[in-house]
This record gives structure tokens, C-alpha cells and sequence, in this order.
């Protein structure tokens, strides 16, 4: 048995460009983005992680993760790592007739959790979905209050439909400013409560977080002082056991840079299907 620490969950996003444009992404994917991960630099981070912390569960997303060309290598490759570990993949579902070996694959692969989100339906989507559903046999399941399906080789799935995204930052993006919340009652009303991020070899709290720095530098907002105490420069894999333990005893819990996004949802909710836009 291991005596390394365990990092309940980790994902990470193999490219920050999205085919739609979702105003309150917590990804900043609604802004223009170039690029992906390559699985040889994803290897090398999650490598370097491997050796300071077990990670039960393993989350791949976006952006869109169907744009990366190499999203296959990724799977294969997470699977190689992390033979027990469950690998989550999450999709908007709209490029999967690009991809028509993949769901095969996840179900392959074994202890795998695939999620569509559908931000923006489609004919085609519908029966993507429908399709998969007629492919294998499946059982329901109800795991962290989740209604999931599963096959014997412990392949789940599940469609998720927002209606409504919190929007973590005032105004437009050209004059964003953080909310300065009460950390506690902001992490309350959060959707990535349990989601660190892994970007560029560091580890961060949450996507929002992980990325602020980058897109502030993107955006250039008027106000670029008022996010100063919101900048955190992530967790390196060379970090020491003491910074290491307290971010694994983080972990579920609300952190003073959690102060950056609102702290009562249905004040700060946007109209999720009416604020979507296929790029």
C-alpha cells in the first residue's frame, strides 16, 4: 500500500478552445484560445504528480476535448498510468461523429465515467446520445447524488442539462472584477467544490482560479490590481510534504481565493441556453 497522500480528484483540460461560446464558462472557454496539450507534455505533468500523490479518479475535459487531435493517446495513456484509477471524460458531445471509436474505447478501457453536457442540443446530438444508450447494456446507478448508467466492465455514463451557470466575475470581461465574497458562502454555491486543476505541471483549486492569471493577461481589464490577492501560482510538483498535505486537506473545502467569484447563485445566475453560441 501506498504512503504517498491521496488527491481524491484531479483533472485536467488537454485544450482550452470550445467549439461554442458559453457566457459563465468557468473555463474562460467563451474567450478566443489557441492550441491543446500534447499527451507527451500531459505525461510528463501527471508523471511528476504520480510521484507525491495517489489519484483515485482522473477527469479529462476542455475547452472541448474532442478538439485534440491526440484525445485518444490521452485515454490510452491515462489508462497506462492509472490502471486503477477511474478516468472521468466529459464532452459537449457535438464532434463525437469525428470520434467514432471512442466510446467504444471508454468502454474498453474499463472504470470509466463519460458524461455529455449538453450546452447546445441538436438533432444529431439526440441521437448520439440515444445511440449509445442502445449499444450496451446498462443499469442504473445513483453515486454522489448522480444518476448514472453502468455497464459489468464499469463503464458510466451520464447527461447532464444546465439551465443556468453563475458567472464568476463582475461586468464584461474587458473591465472584470472579482466579487470579493465571503470565501465560505461563495464555495457554498460553487460547481467545482471537489476540482483541482492540473495546468501546466501545476496544481490549482479550481479551473477559475488555475487560469485567472492567463486570461487577466489576455483580457488586460482596467482593474488588474483588485484581482492581485486572487492570483495564486499553483502547487508544483516540487513543492514541499507540508504544502502538499494542505492542499490535499483543502480539498473539499472553501480556500480564501474562493473570495473571487459570487457568494449567492440565484443573484449572480445566467440563463444558460440563451447565452450559448456555436462558435
Amino acid at each position: 500500500m501506498s504512503n504517498k497522500p491521496v488527491l481524491p480528484f484531479l483533472e485536467t483540460m488537454i485544450t482550452q478552445v470550445c467549439n461554442l461560446s458559453c457566457m459563465g464558462c468557468t473555463n474562460y472557454s467563451d474567450l478566443p484560445q489557441r492550441g491543446y496539450v500534447t499527451w507527451e507534455q500531459g505525461r510528463n505533468d501527471i508523471e511528476s504528480w504520480l510521484k507525491r500523490v495517489d489519484i483515485p479518479d482522473f477527469g479529462i475535459m476542455g475547452g472541448e476535448p474532442l478538439i485534440n487531435p491526440e484525445c485518444l493517446q490521452w485515454l490510452q495513456g491515462v489508462r497506462e498510468l492509472m490502471p486503477n484509477s477511474q478516468i472521468r471524460f466529459t464532452t459537449n458531445g457535438l464532434l463525437l461523429h469525428r470520434w467514432p471509436r471512442l466510446v467504444d474505447q471508454l468502454c474498453e478501457l474499463g472504470n470509466v465515467s463519460f458524461k455529455i453536457t449538453v450546452h447546445h442540443s441538436t438533432p444529431a446530438l439526440e441521437q448520439t446520445i440515444t445511440d449509445i444508450f442502445n449499444r450496451y447494456t446498462w443499469r442504473p446507478v445513483e453515486e454522489y447524488g448522480i444518476q448514472r448508467w453502468i455497464t459489468d466492465s464499469n463503464f458510466r455514463f451520464h447527461v447532464k442539462r444546465p439551465d443556468t451557470f453563475i458567472k464568476t466575475y463582475r461586468n464584461s470581461y474587458n473591465n472584470m472584477l472579482p466579487w470579493n465574497s465571503d470565501s465560505r458562502s461563495a464555495f457554498a454555491v460553487c460547481v467545482q467544490q471537489t476540482c483541482p486543476l492540473l495546468h501546466q505541471g501545476r496544481i490549482y483549486k479550481c479551473s477559475t482560479s488555475g487560469l485567472l492569471a492567463q486570461t487577466l493577461k489576455q483580457v488586460a481589464p482596467q482593474n488588474l490590481t483588485q484581482w492581485d490577492q486572487y492570483i495564486v501560482p499553483g502547487l508544483e510538483p516540487t513543492c514541499s510534504d507540508s504544502e502538499l498535505i494542505e492542499f490535499v486537506n483543502n480539498f473539499g473545502r472553501s480556500h480564501t481565493q474562493c473570495g473571487q467569484c459570487p457568494s449567492h447563485g440565484a443573484d449572480y445566475t445566467i440563463d444558460h441556453l440563451t447565452n450559448v453560441i456555436s462558435k
